[in-house]
Parts: C-alpha cells; sequence; structure tokens
C-alpha cells in the first residue's frame, strides 16, 4: 500500500510593485542630483560661479517636483484602493514637496 503524495501548499499571492511611486522617485532623482552636486560644488570657494546653474536648474526643480508629488498622491489612492504597498509612493510624493521648498522659499520669502 503506498501512501499518498503530500499536496503542495498553495502559492502565495504575488505583491504589485509600486509602479507610480517607483516612476516618481526616478522622476525626483533625476533632478535632484544634478541640483545637489550644483549647490555641493558652490560651496566650494574657488567654485563660486557655479552658482547660475542653480538658476537654470530651479525650474526643473520646480516642474519635477510637481510631476513627483502627483505621481506619488495617485500612487497611494491606487495602492490603498488595491491593497498592495505605498512606500515607494510616499517617498516619491515627499520628495516632489522637498523639491518645491526652494522655489517656495524664493517667492513666499523667509
Amino acid at each position: 500500500m503506498t501512501t499518498p503524495a503530500p499536496m503542495p501548499a498553495p502559492a502565495r499571492p504575488r505583491r504589485r510593485l509600486d509602479v507610480l511611486g517607483l516612476i516618481a522617485v526616478i522622476v525626483a532623482a533625476l533632478v535632484l542630483l544634478p541640483s545637489l552636486a550644483v549647490f555641493l560644488i558652490g560651496l566650494i570657494p574657488e567654485m563660486n560661479a557655479i552658482w547660475w546653474l542653480g538658476i537654470v536648474l530651479l525650474p526643473f526643480l520646480a516642474i519635477a517636483g510637481i510631476i513627483a508629488l502627483v505621481l506619488g498622491v495617485i500612487g497611494v489612492i491606487v495602492a490603498v484602493r488595491r491593497g498592495t504597498r505605498f512606500a515607494l509612493s510616499i517617498l516619491g510624493g515627499v520628495l516632489g514637496i522637498l523639491m518645491l521648498v526652494p522655489l517656495a522659499l524664493i517667492y513666499l520669502g523667509p
């Protein structure tokens, strides 16, 4: 008499990737890294002339910040409705807000 083969355990459902949050983080990183480099290079006394690049990068920082913030908010809403993870969407939204801070400081003053 043979023993029956054990039943395999059911496969766990695969969690969906937070695509909108991932895109928001990538968009934020593409503009934040050059801006951070300009800021850090501008702190060196001999490289003081690089600050004009900050003026050029500021509009890109604002546009990418708005895009990252919108993608992050939409990603959180979609993830909550699906019941999946939304950590990248929150990170993308926070990076989007941080990218808008320099523009707000310029227009609103100290």
